[in-house]
């Protein structure tokens, strides 16, 4: 489906395009001389756009998706904190789950040939176990409702196999680079602040994704002919460990990382008496996938590393920021 192969501009459409993905993304495909139309919750000015309304309220994806040859599906309520309010909750699900499916419906109707689900590592749930990343095979074990809701749309998106639309559920970890708020953000601070941090001793095995590797990869899959898998893990080349990952940062900004030893088992004892159990697991913590399937699935691929992608300039050092852990 490349552009550049391809007797007209293949028309994608990006759903979510206003936000921190979804912007990226638009205009690193509109380089790569794709046509693109922005889809967000209402058009925009000076693009080819149109807008789909509220999610959560029976979103209108027809006019949208006429003439669309491929969908990438970025829009979601993701990592909102719920506080045991039954609205949020069902938020969540109607926006991550059930307008997931009148998506795909959609593009049945309008003879889309593909959509490109962006899901998450969180369906495998909060921690893989030491040494043994994620395949695209391990069962989901979602500990949360925003891992259960990108679960049960990929559930939903299964039931179109045999149809004429090509799915394809990319299950991708903390996603870094400019313009979003969040962890990361926080992270990038730490590492900047020259105080004296006591993670010297964190070994953990984090995947992480650059918006830049995330952009390449799906146009490579764009380019491909066909899509053998279902699913797909995303994420830089290797995974780091945070105390790694505060280094790379520090070096960034042309500064340096005061990191100090302390035991992990005394950080999570700590966590626990100051409310923090949650924050520190994931600090010390491993959550790696494996991207073995997509080396074998696009092996010309080169992606960067997490040092390559935050050392290279690829976006602005003092706004690295990204969605939250």
């Amino acid at each position: 489906m490349a552009s550049r192969h391809s007797a007209r501009q293949v028309v994608v459409a990006v759903t979510g395009a206003t936000g921190f993905i979804g912007r990226f993304l638009v205009q690193s495909l509109v380089e790569s001389g794709f046509q693109v139309r922005a889809l967000a919750r209402s058009a925009c000015r000076g693009v080819d756009s149109y807008g789909y309304g509220d999610l959560a309220d029976s979103p209108n994806w027809n006019d949208a998706l006429s003439g669309v040859d491929a969908v990438i599906h970025c829009a979601a309520v993701a990592h909102q904190p719920l506080n045991e309010d039954p609205s949020l909750t069902d938020r969540i699900y109607r926006v991550n789950r059930d307008a997931v499916r009148s998506l795909a419906d959609a593009c049945v109707k309008q003879e889309v040939r593909r959509l490109i689900f962006l899901s998450s590592v969180k369906v495998y749930g909060e921690s893989s176990p030491p040494g043994e990343p994620f395949r695209e095979t391990d069962p989901p074990s979602p500990k949360d409702d925003y891992g259960l809701s990108k679960a049960q749309a990929e559930e939903l998106l299964r039931g179109f196999a045999g149809s004429e639309l090509e799915i394809c559920a990319l299950r991708l970890p903390l996603v870094y680079g400019p313009g979003n708020k969040a962890n990361f953000r926080k992270l990038q601070k730490l590492a900047t602040s020259s105080l004296p941090l006591p993670l010297a001793s964190v070994r953990n095995r984090r995947s992480f994704l650059a918006l830049v590797n995330l952009a390449a990869v799906i146009k490579a899959l764009l380019d491909m002919k066909s899509w053998p898998f279902f699913e797909l893990n995303v994420a830089d080349q290797q995974a780091v460990s945070v105390s790694q990952l505060i280094t790379y940062l520090a070096e960034a900004n042309g500064e340096r990382a005061w990191l100090f030893p302390c035991p992990v088992s005394l950080l999570l004892f700590i966590g626990r008496i100051i409310g923090a159990e949650g924050t520190i697991e994931k600090l010390t913590g491993d959550m790696e996938i494996s991207v073995n399937l997509l080396k074998q699935a696009v092996p010309e691929l080169r992606l960067l590393s997490t040092e390559q992608a935050v050392k290279s300039g690829t976006f602005p050092a003092n706004s690295i920021e990204g969605r939250g852990f």
